[in-house]
């Protein structure tokens, strides 16, 4: 099932399509729900707290997930439900998404992410993704695509 995803880095957007489809893979979990050790996973099962490996560009059919304790490229610190039962469009989806995301990384991070070393990049519902799978989550990830991020970006300031 296709997801979205899209970056905002200060020198451009860069949308690319996310397959999900077919993958049923997850990594191991503690008890609270953390990643215990890296792992290719579904985009469907990532959530606020997990860390990734790098994302790439173009088609993905799976995130890496990397425990936050270990070197990692971003880490998902925001989650929204879009509402409504017919699908807004592309743009509208990415307008909410950008003003969602950017408000909850300066609260996540503590500074506005037009100032931050590090970058937004979401994942957001397709149409496709909307009418079949009933996804209606936009998720919000910090961080940068060198990688090199060990711990949380919580309260960063960077």
């Amino acid at each position: 099932m296709p997801r979205f995803l899209r970056n905002l880095g200060a020198a451009a957007a860069l949308a690319v399509s996310l397959l999900a489809a077919g993958c049923s893979t997850d990594a191991p979990r503690n008890s609270a729900g953390q990643v215990t050790a890296s792992a290719d996973s579904d985009a469907f099962a990532l959530k606020v707290g997990d860390c990734t490996g790098a994302l790439g560009t173009g088609s993905i059919d799976e995130i890496p997930l990397v425990p936050c304790g270990e070197p990692h490229d971003y880490e998902a610190y925001a989650s929204m439900q879009i509402s409504g039962d017919t699908f807004p469009g592309t743009n509208q989806v990415q307008d909410q998404a950008d003003t969602y995301c950017a408000t909850e990384f300066t609260k996540f991070v503590g500074i506005d992410f037009k100032e931050s070393k590090y970058s937004i990049t979401n994942l957001m519902p397709t149409k496709e993704s909307w009418s079949v799978a009933g996804d209606r989550e936009v998720l919000c990830l910090a961080g940068k695509d060198s990688g090199k991020i060990t711990g949380s970006l919580q309260g960063a300031k960077k």
